[in-house]
């Protein structure tokens, strides 16, 4: 994907949120203290946010980060690559240090 196609995704997703919450433009850009000309470009896909923006967006309209960016497919395309390293979650309990023992009562 390039970075065009990508900017498009995420201008789409931050479109969904505001539908979601039924907010006009101008009270979202306010929910997410910017003005309504940038938040407009930016959900039209104009503009190229930094990590600051998307964070204040997302902040704004009550989503995590990562809903914004997240592209249809990349999740269930992760879990696929995690599953075939065929990782182990790290143990839950912690294991003593070497030269320690657990003392007993």
């Amino acid at each position: 994907m390039d970075a065009e196609r990508f900017r498009l995704a995420v201008a789409q997703n931050i479109r969904q949120a505001r539908w979601r919450l039924g907010l006009s433009q101008a009270q979202a850009a306010e929910a997410c203290n910017l003005t309504v000309r940038y938040f407009s470009e930016t959900e039209r896909g104009e503009r190229n946010p930094t990590v600051e923006v998307l964070y204040r967006i997302a902040k704004g309209l009550g989503v995590a980060v990562v809903d914004l960016v997240d592209l249809p497919g990349a999740r269930s395309k992760l879990d696929a690559r995690l599953d075939s390293m065929k990782l182990t979650p790290p143990p839950t309990g912690r294991k003593p240090k070497p030269g320690k023992r657990k003392k007993t009562l």
